[in-house]
């Protein structure tokens, strides 16, 4: 069961000693090489996507971007995980550890755990987010967020 779920950036992600308790996902921008995942860390997700949203897309940004196959396969690896005894723990990476990792940890806590440590909301990747609560029929409780998040059920 996931208890625990934290997000970071890749470097500090990659200078960590693994956990055979905690589960990873690796967020990483498309061309470029997989993060290395330290030795001993649980099971681990691989993404590639660029980090848009719904603003940069409608300002013509270009790039690969958070498609439903990837909010499926990370609600798909979340199911299995929490439902894993010895797996308590969540880490998400993505390069700065602020948008696209925040998005998949705060999806998680609709499956009941907590985030380790306070952290800053305000570089959320909205789009991912609502693209996760759709693909799994869960809603992050929106008291955690305040009026951050009140903009997602105006979409």
């Amino acid at each position: 069961m996931i208890n625990d779920i934290d997000y970071l950036s890749s470097s500090r992600f990659e200078a960590m000693t693994g956990d055979p308790r905690t589960a990873v996902v690796s967020i990483t921008d498309p061309g470029s090489s997989d993060a290395r995942i330290p030795a001993g860390f649980g099971p681990a997700l691989r993404l590639k996507f660029d980090d848009l949203d719904e603003s940069s897309l409608g300002s013509g940004s270009v790039g690969q971007a958070f498609s439903r196959l990837d909010a499926e396969a990370v609600v798909s690896f979340l199911d299995r995980v929490q439902g894993t005894p010895d797996i308590t723990g969540l880490l998400v990476h993505c390069e700065m550890g602020r948008s696209r990792s925040a998005a998949v940890a705060w999806y998680a806590l609709s499956f009941g755990g907590q985030m380790t440590r306070e952290r800053r909301i305000d570089g959320i990747n909205l789009l991912v987010l609502r693209m996760l609560e759709d693909a799994g029929a869960r809603k992050v409780a929106r008291a955690a967020f305040g009026a951050l998040l009140d903009r997602l059920a105006h979409r």
